[in-house]
């Protein structure tokens, strides 16, 4: 596996916060991977809170405190 840069590591969280806060406001967002629309589970869904592509490509797991 290539290391990655310091850069490429900062596009890519970049990427996932922009991801995040527009799922999490209603926003329809495509899977950066294969281009399906990702499902946001809140904290009271019973699964584990985050942002998924349905065929499992991409996720972004979230972490409430006080769960």
């Amino acid at each position: 596996m290539e290391r990655r840069s310091h850069e490429e590591v900062l596009k890519d969280i970049e990427m996932m916060q922009t991801i995040r806060k527009r799922v999490m406001n209603g926003d329809n967002v495509s899977c950066p991977k294969c281009g399906e629309r990702l499902i946001f589970l809140d904290k009271n869904s019973g699964k584990h809170p985050g942002i998924f592509c349905p065929n499992g490509d991409f996720e972004i797991l979230i972490e409430y405190d006080g769960l």
